[in-house]
């Protein structure tokens, strides 16, 4: 396939969560090299008006080719540790076309240099290309590979993500990179209704994955957002499977902004993907054994917080007083890191000693307002313990 190459200088390479970090990809900083992308994949978001890439989505690809140097001046200026993240909704920075221009390999150097994380997100095997780079940096500072990977039939591949690494590259490029002492984790989205959700296909997946082992998998349902991405997938389907047009009218009959499918379809298959994932000990989250240590520990708190909601959540325990606790303690720490922000003088540790102390003192359940949890955190924070997200034990 042929492509049109559209170099662009940018002024800025990182993106920064400068307030609450995210916590579902544990992103403090990002980055991408590309923007649209050569897989082609039938249902990526990226298509949608939303996003706005010009020209064709799979062939104009726009290249940020001064982003390496921008990398070096930024990651001297980063005030506060954390996970770096490379991936985008829209985007794979290991698509066909960094065979040539070589961004993420330079990226990677760069890195290399610097005292951060590094998670990428990629559904290319092209990544091996740049092991030796990663698991040295994970030796030094820790690296996750968020594979994307949702079927273990090719001929199914082949179909919605045609330009992409074959299943078997997948699954040849986690064995890799585990081989190498790195963890990695599935990015099981977008899971595609009446073709790979299946319980059947589902197990068989999960066993593969298991055998490796991942250390995590999130997961996904289809998303098809009214106008271009709807429209587009809608004419893949009818061409490749006629039979299931209607269903999939049906199922997106309500063309929601967010382009989420019939309620209860999603209620039906996040309980079914949810109790295998149980079932084969695979956890939903980045386990905190993976960053603790990582973050800053008002950030690492926050993180641990938010996953505890899910975990208990979907293991039938109340949340209630820890949905208040984590309410009261988001309020706390965004008013310290208000105070922080506008002070560049300060340090982050500032804000962790004043944790630690407040622990040791018992002045910490002021915030939380809840005496169990205290205890419990003042074993992540005082003893640096960490919770096994299977067992929901402290280890």
């Amino acid at each position: 396939m042929s492509i049109n190459k559209h170099f662009k200088i940018i002024k800025k390479a990182i993106k920064k969560h400068t307030q609450l970090i995210d916590t579902y990809f544990l992103i403090k900083y990002a980055f991408s090299p590309y923007m649209a992308c050569e897989h082609g994949c039938k249902y990526c978001d990226g298509r949608a008006e939303k996003y706005y890439v010009a020209g064709d989505f799979e062939k104009d690809i726009i290249i940020r080719k001064n982003l390496p140097e921008l990398l070096s001046l930024e990651l001297k200026k980063l005030r506060e540790p954390g996970l770096i993240f490379i991936g985008s909704g829209i985007s794979d920075a290991y698509q066909p076309i960094e065979k040539e221009e070589k961004l993420m390999r330079e990226a990677a150097k760069i890195l290399l240099k610097f005292n951060f994380p590094v998670a990428v997100m990629t559904k290319s095997s092209l990544i091996l290309r740049d092991l030796d780079i990663w698991s040295e940096l994970n030796k030094k500072n820790g690296f996750i590979l968020m594979l994307s990977l949702t079927m273990l039939d090719d001929k199914v591949r082949n179909t919605f993500e045609p330009n992409a690494s074959s299943v078997e590259e997948r699954l040849e490029t986690l064995r890799k990179f585990k081989e190498k002492g790195i963890p990695v984790g599935i990015s099981g989205m977008p899971f595609i209704p009446f073709i790979t959700n299946k319980e059947k296909d589902l197990r068989e997946l999960l066993t593969e994955l298991k055998s490796i082992p991942v250390d995590f998998m999130f997961y996904g349902s289809l998303t098809l957002r009214p106008g271009c991405q709807k429209q587009f997938f809608m004419k893949v389907i009818k061409e490749k499977y006629p039979n299931l047009l209607q269903e999939f009218k049906v199922l997106y009959g309500e063309d929601r902004a967010s382009g989420s499918p019939l309620k209860s379809y999603s209620h039906e298959f996040f309980n079914t993907i949810s109790k295998l994932l149980m079932e084969f000990e695979i956890p939903t989250q980045i386990p905190h054994y993976l960053y603790k240590g990582k973050f800053s520990l008002y950030d690492e708190i926050f993180i641990l917080l938010n996953h505890m909601t899910e975990l208990y959540k979907s293991k039938g325990i109340k949340i209630n007083r820890l949905l208040k606790a984590l309410k009261n303690y988001s309020n706390w720490i965004l008013e310290e890191k208000k105070y922080f922000n506008r002070r560049r003088n300060l340090s982050y540790e500032l804000i962790e000693d004043k944790i630690r102390h407040r622990f040791k003192t018992g002045e910490f359940n002021d915030v939380l307002q809840n005496e169990k949890l205290f205890q419990f955190l003042k074993q992540i924070v005082l003893e640096e313990k960490t919770l096994d997200y299977n067992k929901l034990k402290i280890v």
